[in-house]
């Protein structure tokens, strides 16, 4: 029988609407299903600041997890769920851990994903117990039971299909499993991270894996639109994507799926279809292929990202003396800083970071030799946009009316950058003429 392979966001244990509409589909359907879930971001937010102040002696191990216990009853109580039996024994080797790090005040990279990995497994757990309630069976499967096996890169491991393949495309399905998103084991029986928001590229190599006929995401956060309607309220829904619009939108956050959710994709062009759940129906919203689909409109969306910070490495020559660059690239690399986007001119090296490591990249940059630097300045109350839309490199006239809609109403561009890719062209502007930056060229392009 086909299995079909979803990706459901955990936030929405705390929408009854939205299981009452997922119990009732999985109810009705006859093929097999995998659910590779998501952490719920309450749920995750406290498991990782309780594991900064459990260092610290702030918090004892006892009242982290009866946080988590107050969360989960949170989310019953809104499903009407009187019991949570799955949930309770998930915290038993959590509580283990986390006896450990309290007793010894430290933890390795390693254990922290460990730890972190119970974020997904408790949300999994969670909706385990409400299915239960519903009169709907399913089987909880933990990646490390399955064999999906990863890098030992903690915190941004990546997949091995090859040595995954092995344990899991034989497998006989179950009408519905759930699995925990977000984490592998890795050749050496450890738990391992493959990033924030990784399930997405979970699913994507079951996916693969299994080779299905598609990818399905259902209600993930915030859909693909024209722009974020939390800015633009008329956006309107992308109909098509092509696996690189896609992806450039997911690093802008304009989209909560994964970036690297296309990776495993790519050689089976395996389609990925986007769902949302109303009235006990799937509703198609968005298809993301590898075909570049003819459109009248190239323009797919005016993304942003208020989290970005620029690093400038200002100084007579920076731009001509040899490994200024690679000496603080190779350091923030080091300290797993990732770097955005670099932009030189003779006088000045602008490199883009995500605002949560300014201070750590500081630090660091003063550290070093970096000869020729006479100024090291930190620019953060900054926002970037970008259109995104394949063929900005054969059609010149779209730049003209990016840089005219914002020239039109006196909004200062900081920085611009196109050429890179041909499907990406951005601005970065001061955060307090976002909103009118973003709106502006929304009309631009969609006429609204």
């Amino acid at each position: 029988m086909p299995v079909h392979v979803v990706r459901l966001g955990g936030n929405n244990i705390n929408q009854p609407e939205i299981i009452h509409s997922l119990t009732s589909i999985l109810k009705q359907v006859e093929q097999n299903h995998i659910l590779v879930v998501s952490a719920s971001e309450n749920i995750q937010r406290i498991l990782v600041s309780g594991l900064e102040l459990l260092c610290i002696s702030s918090q004892t191990y006892s009242e982290l997890l009866a946080n988590l216990r107050e969360e989960a009853a949170l989310v019953a109580q809104l499903n009407r769920t009187p019991e949570l039996p799955v949930f309770e024994q998930s915290l038993l080797p959590l509580e283990r851990l986390l006896q450990g790090i309290q007793y010894t005040g430290d933890y390795s990279l390693a254990l922290r994903d460990q730890v972190l990995s119970h974020a997904e497994i408790m949300t999994t757990s969670l909706l385990h117990d409400l299915f239960n309630h519903a009169g709907l069976e399913a089987q909880l499967l933990l990646p490390q039971e399955l064999g999906l096996i990863v890098t030992d890169e903690y915190g941004s491991a990546s997949i091995l299909k090859a040595q995954s393949v092995e344990s899991i495309r034989p497998r006989r399905w179950e009408r519905l499993s759930l699995i925990p998103g977000s984490y592998g084991i890795t050749q050496a029986g450890k738990i391992a991270r493959i990033g924030e928001r990784a399930a997405d590229y979970t699913a994507a190599a079951l996916a693969s894996i299994l080779d299905v006929a598609e990818l399905e995401l259902w209600e993930i956060s915030k859909s693909f639109k024209t722009a974020d309607d939390d800015l633009i309220p008329e956006s309107s829904y992308i109909e098509n994507l092509t696996y690189a619009e896609a992806s450039e939108l997911a690093y802008f956050h304009h989209s909560s799926i994964h970036p690297r959710i296309v990776e495993p994709l790519i050689e089976q062009h395996i389609p990925i279809r986007v769902f949302e759940l109303k009235s006990s129906k799937k509703v198609l919203k968005t298809t993301i292929n590898s075909s570049l689909t003819e459109q009248h409109q190239m323009i797919k969306s005016v993304a942003h990202s208020d989290d970005i910070a620029i690093l400038k490495l200002n100084g007579p020559g920076v731009g001509f003396k040899p490994g200024i660059l690679s000496t603080v690239t190779t350091a923030f690399a080091k300290h797993q800083i990732n770097i955005r986007s670099v932009i030189t001119a003779q006088t000045s090296i602008n490199i883009i970071i995500a605002k949560q490591d300014v201070t750590k990249a500081e630090k660091i940059s003063r550290q070093l030799d970096l000869r020729s630097v006479s100024q090291i300045e930190f620019v953060s109350n900054i926002s970037l946009i970008a259109i995104v839309g394949h063929g900005m490199q054969k059609n010149h006239g779209i730049s003209a009316q990016l840089f005219s809609a914002v020239a039109k109403h006196e909004i200062n561009v900081l920085l611009s950058g196109s050429g890179a890719s041909d499907l990406v062209s951005y601005l970065i502007v001061d955060e307090q003429d976002k909103q009118k930056a973003v709106n502006e060229i929304h009309k631009i392009f969609f006429k609204c």
